[in-house]
């Protein structure tokens, strides 16, 4: 209050001047303030970037260290090796194993064996176990309602696995004269939760006359199943068929034609078909093929068998026998580019039967 009486507005107890620099100096520390904020949000969002980039560097590279790895068979045990035939290592020491499946991953191995505590009585049909490529003890899987199983392959998520079944074993007849009848199945176990989905069954099989199915695997997006059929014989096609077991594609589409073509796998088009013929005679040599089932046409590639997809699905992996029909016979696998120009080349020596990782679809 002044000397009139009035009463003017108080601001502080601090002189104008200092508070006016007070107030600028806590300005600027606000300013200050937000430009560290900001400052930090844009170091995190750098980091984020850098991470992910890492992340997205280290799965591109695992993914490419699994496309150049490959699993097979020697003398009867499973091993492991990259494509260029380095890094070979043995998963099993007990043999009479075959047929080996690689993840997607390349982390593990799924195949079968017949050893006499593995084969089913009666039937000659074995068990399938799974090894981690790290190293390990291999375990016997165990399907519900299934006593033996063989022909494993992985899905392209590794969560499943689709096999060749057998069950519901009898036996017909007295002694020598006895015949074994059972049902033939293609069947997905979820590897997770062990429930097994039936895709197509065939009661009452004659075993002598064959298992009916061979060699299942799935498509990349995991939505076809393809298989060969098994007979007693060399002969028998493959079949796309859903999962519900519906046929989709059949090769070769006339019934009659006895060719074989075993062994199909799906590549990334969802078209191509890679599947071998096998040789009869010593006249002639196994044949490796592409089949386009949207139009059915055929084109040859090289001679081999049992070939696989590798490096992405742009080369294949296959086996070439020397000597087969003596006693000093061997295989040994060898790779070709697909693409014009390029001629095979051996890899690895004394082995059979590879395996590559299971195509993933772009995503």
């Amino acid at each position: 209050m002044n000397a009139f009486g009035r009463i003017f507005p108080v601001r502080s107890g601090i002189p104008i001047e200092a508070e006016s620099r007070i107030t600028s100096s806590l300005q600027k520390r606000s300013l200050f303030t937000e430009v560290r904020r900001t400052c930090l949000f844009s170091l995190l969002m750098i980091l984020a970037t850098v991470v992910s980039i890492a992340l997205m560097t280290g799965i591109a590279m695992a993914e490419d260290a699994a496309a150049e790895t490959i699993a097979f068979v020697r003398q009867g045990d499973i091993w492991i090796a990259k494509v260029d035939s380095t890094g070979q290592r043995r998963l099993t020491d007990f043999g009479d194993c075959g047929g080996p499946a690689l993840s997607a991953d390349a982390r593990q191995v799924a195949f079968f064996c017949r050893s006499e505590k593995d084969l089913y009585p009666d039937t000659g049909f074995g068990q399938i176990y799974l090894v981690e490529t790290a190293g390990g003890k291999p375990r016997r899987m165990k399907f519900d309602g299934i006593p033996a199983a063989e022909h494993p392959g992985f899905s392209s998520d590794g969560k499943s696995l689709v096999f060749v079944g057998l069950s519901e074993v009898q036996k017909q007849g007295k002694e020598e004269e006895a015949q074994v009848y059972a049902t033939m199945s293609i069947s997905i176990a979820d590897l997770q939760t062990g429930k097994i989905q039936s895709v197509l069954r065939h009661p009452g099989t004659m075993l002598d006359a064959g298992y009916i199915y061979s060699n299942p695997s799935f498509s990349p997006d995991g939505q076809l199943i393809l298989w060969q059929e098994s007979g007693s014989d060399v002969s028998g096609g493959f079949t796309v068929s859903d999962l519900k077991g519906k046929t989709l594609f059949q090769f070769p589409p006339q019934v009659t034609d006895p060719t074989p073509y075993w062994r199909p796998s799906l590549a990334l088009d969802g078209q191509t078909v890679l599947c071998y013929t096998p040789t009869t005679s010593e006249a002639s040599d196994d044949s490796i093929h592409l089949v386009d089932r949207k139009t059915g046409k055929t084109v040859d590639v090289t001679t081999g068998a049992n070939p696989v997809f590798v490096r992405h699905g742009t080369a294949i992996v296959f086996e070439r026998w020397v000597n087969r029909w003596s006693e000093k016979a061997s295989s040994n696998l060898w790779i070709l580019e697909l693409k014009p120009g390029a001629t095979p080349k051996q890899i690895i020596a004394d082995a059979s039967e590879p395996a590559g990782p299971v195509l993933k679809p772009a995503k």
